[in-house]
């Protein structure tokens, strides 16, 4: 019993680890654009942070360049899965796409799967219409994509559903504590 609890830690600890990366890694994204155009701005764990003013005009770049990390680090994810035997390759996986399928579970709830106006801006930025949806589709069909890499190659019994529900909603709740840790850490010293 004991040895199955250690190795249910370790799982979950993976996962939220993972979670913990690919958020930094698509705040990190936000700021690629603004670095690359001598603005200073600052990752942290749940928001990006402009130390300067950025032009209008940059800021629908600054909101690309965090999805455009997102989608790679997804991409990269399944890819990873199909092709690697390391341990926590599932974990990684399930991580990895916690955020395309919470934006896509905000979608189908509100219409939209990003609060703000993140996905419009970067909508924008490819010359694609502000009012669309083209991110909250793209990440529905990566959350589908890798739900069904995750199938074919796992191949899971119907018991899995109920882990899968605990999965979406600790999933749900941890990113919104992060949201909310981040913004009373770093709102105070960069806002």
């Amino acid at each position: 019993m004991k040895g199955e609890w250690k190795a249910e830690f370790k799982v979950w600890g993976c996962y939220f680890f993972t979670i913990f990366i690919v958020t930094f890694l698509h705040e990190t994204g936000h700021c690629i654009p603004a670095w690359i155009n001598g603005y200073k701005a600052i990752p942290t764990l749940a928001k990006e942070y402009s130390l300067t003013a950025i032009p209008s005009g940059l800021l629908k770049y600054v909101s690309l360049g965090g999805l455009t990390a997102t989608v790679l680090v997804a991409v990269y994810a399944m890819l990873f899965f199909f092709n690697s035997s390391y341990k926590y390759k599932e974990v990684i996986l399930a991580g990895t796409l916690a955020m395309p399928s919470v934006y896509t579970f905000r979608f189908i709830l509100i219409g939209r799967g990003h609060d703000a106006t993140e996905f419009q801006e970067a909508q924008s930025a490819l010359g694609l219409s502000y009012s669309g949806h083209f991110f909250d589709w793209l990440f529905l069909a990566i959350a589908i994509l890798g739900a069904t890499v995750w199938f074919i190659k796992k191949k899971p019994k119907s018991q899995i559903a109920g882990r899968l529900l605990i999965g979406l909603v600790v999933s749900i709740v941890f990113i919104v504590l992060l949201q909310k840790i981040n913004n009373l850490i770093f709102d105070p010293l960069f806002l």
